[in-house]
């Protein structure tokens, strides 16, 4: 069966924490995949807000998911810290991805490694549109 093989981001832009809750776990009482992928997201969105970006207004555009890719690596539990690690990479002229990797805060298991491939859009035309400078220079 084939693999997704996928790199952590080198380099590091971001680095936040995010605890593990009660209601992130699934039946098999660790970190539920759809929960992973909303931590995520959450380091996402602390990461353009670092930078003055929302999702909905970086540079005028609006971020659009195209396609996202997790490998777990390791089960994480309610209570425990992550350290979620972003990078950015550029794909082409429209596109960019974000590359994380989960790391457990304590022992420094990783957890997962991860991408989501965006876009950028014009809001008001619904067409996309060139990564912006800013972040060209951002991702470099």
């Amino acid at each position: 069966m084939a693999r997704v093989r996928l790199d952590p981001p080198s380099p590091v832009l971001f680095t936040t924490r995010l605890n593990v809750r009660v209601t992130d776990l699934n039946y098999g009482r660790h970190l539920g995949h759809m929960e992973l992928v909303g931590l995520l997201h959450e380091a996402r969105v602390a990461f353009l807000g670092e930078h003055g970006y929302r999702e909905f207004d970086v540079e005028g555009c609006v971020l659009m998911v195209v396609d996202l890719a997790v490998s777990y690596r390791a089960e994480a539990f309610a209570g425990q810290t992550l350290i979620i690690d972003i990078g950015v990479a550029l794909e082409g002229s429209r596109g960019a991805d974000f590359r994380y990797s989960v790391r457990e805060s304590s022992t420094g298991t990783l957890i997962a490694i991860a991408k989501t491939g965006v876009v950028f859009a014009d809001p008001e035309a619904r067409k996309v549109v060139k990564v912006p400078e800013p972040v060209r220079r951002l991702a470099l």
